[in-house]
């Protein structure tokens, strides 16, 4: 064997070709709310968010914006009562002293240890809100070359990236059953329907263009999220037929068989990939979508309750026509 082949040879980690090997360290668990995880591991979890540099002077700003959030928006419980109790000094340009930003990761951190899910996830989603830079949004908005579209898009997400792979590394050690994307926090799945399916499509989604579909999907999520199984059917359709609507023009159009004629419209113009293999497909998708919206969403009288099954299915089928869709988009 020559010098060369010997220092190409990749070094293998004891057990890391065995596939039960992880699980003889740490088992795996079962997906699990937020509320499920015990505040030992908690305080394993918001050590590591800690470690990875957020809730630091780099990101006082929009630590106190979710605080501020919170207590405005749930007032009567008031869950930030040390940062509600500070004296509020900052020098005029949105900096803070020492005191309110400590006061603040402190009731980030209590809240973290202490509540449940729902409080939890919406202050994780509104700090995660608050790192997407504005500015380069509506640079985008206004900015028609999709390449440089793009370029925008990517600038505006570079921080949220950051803190969601940080989130949903998290998550996924302590089985947490949600995701962070783009879109808000969605139920985790399967980790190859969320790498290849709701994670890019998520992605070319965030373009301002598509706003009202995501919009429509983020209630979708929570619809599922709070086992409201027809209406998230209802916004999956819904989801598809604002697409469609954008995808030709016709934003604000509605009636009988509106995505049946969206859909023709959008593959003759060239707007949905098609060719001899693909046509099967989308004709089982929309059949499938369709059929799905008049038997167990909340637009017709259901003869059966729509089940869990029911509703994750319509998901990952409108989230692969969407994808399917914004293929051209990337070209």
């Amino acid at each position: 064997m020559s010098n060369a082949d010997s220092e190409n040879q990749k070094f293998a980690l004891f057990g890391e070709n065995t596939p039960t090997f992880g699980n003889s360290i740490q088992p795996t668990l079962d997906l699990r709310s937020w509320t499920d995880v015990s505040k030992e591991e908690r305080g394993i979890a918001l050590q590591e968010i800690l470690n990875c540099g957020w809730l630091t002077g780099r990101t006082e700003k929009e630590l106190i914006g979710a605080i501020e959030h919170l207590n405005h928006t749930y007032l009567r419980l008031c869950p930030a009562k040390n940062f509600h109790s500070a004296p509020q000094h900052d020098d005029g340009h949105g900096n803070f002293d020492r005191a309110t930003r400590q006061a603040a990761v402190k009731d980030f951190s209590r809240i973290f240890l202490e509540e449940a899910e729902p409080l939890v996830l919406r202050m994780l989603s509104k700090f995660a809100q608050l790192l997407i830079d504005s500015f380069n949004l509506e640079r985008a908005k206004k900015t028609v070359d999709s390449s440089k579209r793009v370029e925008c898009v990517t600038a505006a997400y570079k921080q949220f990236d950051r803190f969601a792979n940080c989130v949903n590394h998290v998550f996924e050690q302590f089985a947490v059953n949600q995701l962070l994307t783009r879109s808000g926090f969605i139920p985790r799945q399967d980790e190859t329907i969320e790498q290849e399916l709701y994670k890019p499509t998520l992605k070319a989604l965030s373009d301002p263009k598509w706003g009202p579909v995501n919009k429509i999907l983020a209630l979708m999520f929570e619809d599922f999220r709070e086992r409201r199984y027809p209406e998230t059917i209802t916004k999956a359709h819904s989801a598809v037929h604002s697409f469609l609507q954008i995808l030709v023009g016709e934003l604000g159009t509605n009636g009988k068989g509106e995505v049946g004629r969206l859909m023709k419209e959008g593959k003759l113009a060239g707007l949905i990939p098609t060719n001899r293999f693909t046509e099967p497909f989308l004709t089982i998708i929309q059949s499938f979508i369709t059929s799905e919206r008049a038997t167990n969403s909340t637009a017709k009288p259901s003869l059966s309750p729509a089940s869990s099954s029911d509703a994750l299915l319509m998901m990952n089928m409108t989230l692969l026509f969407l994808q399917h869709c914004l293929q051209p988009a990337g070209k």
